[in-house]
């Protein structure tokens, strides 16, 4: 990438002749998500009694779960993700974290969704989140503390470097390229950038709207500052104060 002052930025790209770092860049790319996935479909979070909203215990379990697997698997191929992605951001990751945060909780609160589908008339096929409220489903605080704590560390810490690694880190590079480890996020070409807003949408129908302005402004901010870490950046901090608002304002279907 050239910056403004016409100087090429080195960190994110790759001298010729750089072996790939194959199995292990697959791995610390693809691995985190899928650990998020299996323990998912592994742990069942069903209520046990009436009344409740989830099994509070196996749900407990799940959140906790996921932060040590997905944590383990970053630690453990380290130097590859190191070798990929040298540890850079700057400010701009911020401002589209913030920015990124208002505008999903503004579009989500449209329920443009439901307009559209009801339209359609498949208004029932949207999916809803789990409306899990800590103040009700742990009502012992000591338990509630732990309980935001890995909830919070899996938000805005594990959830954002597992998702972007394989979305930018793995699938928007190997759809173009077959060296895709080696190379750098502003050579992604078009097919590539709509697969990253496709993916957002895939996996967010009910708030698909959302989902495609925020992966793409992401997108914009890959492009622009060619830097993994400030899509990692933006990521956290819009799930951060998604999450605040969540828990301040008791939007619990936002969760």
């Amino acid at each position: 990438m050239v910056n403004q002052a016409g100087k090429t930025n080195s960190a994110e790209t790759k001298p010729a002749g750089v072996q790939s770092a194959g199995w292990q860049s697959k791995a610390v790319c693809i691995l985190p998500l899928v650990c998020f996935f299996v323990l998912g479909a592994l742990i069942d979070t069903q209520p046990m009694e009436a009344g409740q909203a989830i099994n509070p215990q196996a749900y407990q379990w799940l959140v906790v779960l996921r932060v040590l697997a997905m944590s383990a698997v970053v630690l453990t191929f380290a130097s590859a993700l190191r070798r990929m992605f040298p540890l850079q951001m700057d400010h701009w990751g911020l401002v589209v974290g913030i920015l990124g945060a208002v505008l999903w909780i503004g579009i989500c609160h449209l329920q443009l969704e439901r307009s559209l589908f009801g339209l359609l008339g498949a208004g029932d096929w949207l999916p809803d989140r789990d409306g899990v409220n800590p103040w009700q489903v742990y009502p012992d605080a000591g338990q509630r503390f732990w309980f935001l704590v890995s909830r919070f560390s899996l938000l805005a810490v594990c959830v954002p470097v597992a998702e972007e690694l394989f979305l930018r880190g793995f699938v928007m590079r190997a759809v173009e390229f077959e060296a895709w480890d080696s190379t750098p996020l502003n050579r992604i070409g078009r097919t590539g950038l709509l697969v990253g807003t496709l993916y957002g949408v895939a996996t967010h129908p009910a708030e698909l709207f959302a989902a495609a302005v925020w992966f793409s402004l992401v997108t914009w901010l890959m492009v622009k500052t060619g830097k993994f870490w400030n899509c990692v950046l933006a990521h956290a901090v819009t799930n951060l104060l998604l999450g605040i608002y969540v828990c301040w304002f008791s939007q619990w279907h936002l969760w």
